[in-house]
């Protein structure tokens, strides 16, 4: 008995291609430039030269308030003993030493902070050493080691150095740390597929994946041992008659100089914003920011 077969759909209806020219656009401006002044409000450094000017002038009415220039020297009088300093040479020398000090200290600190993170990843022992350690030490300021450090090491650039890593160290280590743990397993696993043991371990795995973190531990760091220097130098100005910025200002406050007072403020300022604008926030563009690891 043979099957009767089910009738097939009908095919779909066949339709002709077709090709339909569309009228040309007319001429439009597709972007609108935006007016001047959006183009230089959009940009960070006209903003925040901006911000200088009104503090500046700020700084100025309050100073002719208040008139006198033993307490309060305005923004004319300072940016003036500011220029005479540099001229005579004798602010540049400050800050030159300073920031010689400062770049031993720094690197020590950094040195020792990227050994204590890497044993930490590496071994438990370390782990807890690194725990320990920054329990211990990352809460005591380091001008408090001053008086250790004078017995220590006396005066000279030896007890410098030495507040200076301590100020950089504990910083620095525990965002070091705190972004090794945050990497993610699956680039934990590459690299331990790839044979990767040790330092190699760390230096291509895991300090990319993690470099966030170590930027803003060495920005951390960066601020802590600046601001450690200057009042170190204070005291060890006042001791051995010699020292940086921090000198300085010791010195003219003992002469009633305040105008070379907030003169060499300033410089502090300046040097401060110039490591932060040409220094970390160039380095984290061209890092971070390229890679796509931060907005």
């Amino acid at each position: 008995m043979s099957q009767l077969s089910s009738p097939r759909p009908p095919l779909p209806p066949v339709r002709e291609e077709y090709e339909r020219e569309l009228a040309p656009l007319p001429d439009l401006t597709v972007e609108a430039p935006l007016p001047w002044v959006e183009r230089i409000w959009g940009q960070a450094a006209v903003r925040k030269a901006l911000i200088l000017i009104i503090l500046a002038a700020l700084w100025e009415l309050a100073a002719r308030l208040t008139d006198n220039d033993l307490l309060l020297p305005g923004f004319v009088a300072t940016a003036k003993a500011f220029v005479e300093g540099l001229l005579d040479g004798e602010l540049l020398a400050r800050a030159a030493a300073s920031l010689r000090v400062l770049v031993k200290g720094y690197v020590a600190g950094v040195v020792l902070a990227f050994v204590l993170t890497t044993l930490a990843v590496s071994t438990r022992l370390g782990r807890d050493l690194l725990a320990t350690l920054t329990a211990m030490f990352n809460p005591l300021p380091a001008i408090a080691l001053l008086p250790l450090a004078l017995l220590w090491f006396g005066l000279g650039e030896g007890s410098l150095v030495f507040v200076l890593i301590h100020s950089v160290l504990w910083a620095l280590a525990v965002n070091t740390y705190a972004g090794f743990l945050a990497v993610p397993d699956t680039l934990r696993m590459t690299g331990r597929n790839y044979g990767l043991r040790g330092i190699r371990y760390v230096l291509r795995i895991l300090v990319p994946a993690a470099l966030p973190a170590i930027l803003a531990g060495l920005r951390i760091g960066w601020a802590f041992a600046w601001r450690t220097l200057i009042a170190a130098e204070l005291v060890f100005g006042a001791s051995s008659g010699k020292g940086g910025l921090g000198w300085y200002i010791f010195q003219n406050r003992n002469e009633l100089y305040t105008d070379r007072v907030f003169a060499g403020l300033a410089a502090v300022v300046l040097i401060g914003l110039l490591v932060e604008g040409l220094g970390f926030d160039n380095l984290e563009r061209v890092t971070v920011r390229r890679w796509g690891m931060h907005r």
